[in-house]
């Protein structure tokens, strides 16, 4: 005899389990009725019923799970839901991946992948050839690196959240969450940042101003930065999009003369002070032109070794 409440000390209500319970004792002349067999399984009515349509789900979406114990009535109203919501075309192309690779998922990833949580994820990877090889290969050291190991995981069914992130990489919840927003951000402002340059400070202090300004009026700032805006270091944005620092139309008159010696230039202006905040921006353009001018020594070998072959 079955036991009155037999699932009910069951911590986690398997539908498998519960199922052949409810099964067994049908053919055993137990209940006839799904109503009869629920004091008996200590089930309630939506449970057995959620239970008993496991069968009619995709072979490929009961698969995706690393244990039957996570196929639960709460898993299945979920995808049941899912897949009514946004057809189960969409749901199989969500999950494709994994299935080709022949993975399983814990409970909650499964979940997360037919909700098309790992969509934004793999839009955010899409200019990787080939983001396994290349994320895993790099150092969780900058807001880049940590935020596509955060999308490669949600897109392996790795994690689902920035906390239980933050736990399988040992690195704050605070860094991760900041580095998604940072990069999500960089993203759509059209300033191009370098790797290197958008460190976690910089990237904070935008975050702040995104905050504080709103989209929009961000946005705007930033197509109304000086020209040259969109190649300008991290630190001259800031000060421009706070209206700090900002240079009148006078200190466009710059000169630049030869000084004593071989290895000085003079820059000439109206106020040095002003512009040496930017003296970052200066180098790079100056540096530009030095590029542009100079020619590297294996340039050199080279084009003496053509005139040579010429010659012969």
């Amino acid at each position: 005899m079955t036991p009155d409440g037999l699932l009910r000390q069951l911590k986690k209500r398997n539908c498998f389990v519960i199922a052949y319970y409810y099964k067994d004792g049908l053919t055993k002349g137990k209940w006839t009725t799904q109503k009869g067999a629920l004091d008996a399984l200590g089930v309630s009515q939506a449970e057995l019923s959620l239970a008993l349509k496991v069968a009619a789900l995709p072979t490929a979406i009961v698969n995706l799970f690393e244990s039957a114990t996570g196929v639960t009535p709460y898993s299945v109203r979920v995808i049941r839901e899912v897949i009514a919501r946004d057809g189960l075309q969409t749901v199989l192309q969500r999950i494709g991946e994994h299935v080709a690779a022949g993975r399983t998922l814990p409970a909650r990833a499964v979940l997360a992948t037919i909700n098309g949580q790992g969509t934004a994820s793999r839009r955010a990877l899409r200019y990787l050839g080939d983001p396994e090889n290349k994320v895993l290969s790099k150092t969780l050291d900058s807001p880049k690196n940590i935020s596509d190991r955060y999308h490669l995981g949600v897109t392996r069914g790795e994690w689902t959240t920035y906390s239980s992130c933050a736990r399988a990489l040992d690195i704050s919840r605070k860094n991760i969450r900041d580095a998604v927003y940072m990069m999500a951000l960089r993203g759509s402002l059209p300033v191009s940042f370098g790797e290197a340059e958008l460190t976690f400070a910089v990237g904070r202090k935008l975050l702040a101003l995104d905050k504080e300004l709103g989209r929009q009026t961000l946005l705007q700032r930033v197509r109304n930065l000086s020209p040259g805006g969109s190649e300008a270091t991290p630190e001259t944005v800031l000060r421009e999009l706070n209206g700090v620092n900002v240079l009148t139309s006078d200190h466009y008159r710059i000169r630049i003369r030869k000084g004593r010696g071989t290895r000085r230039l003079i820059i000439e202006c109206i106020d040095a002070g002003a512009l040496l905040p930017y003296r970052r921006d200066i180098e790079r353009a100056i540096r530009k032109v030095v590029k542009r001018v100079t020619v590297s020594p294996e340039e050199i070998e080279a084009i003496r070794s053509i005139s040579n072959d010429r010659k012969l």
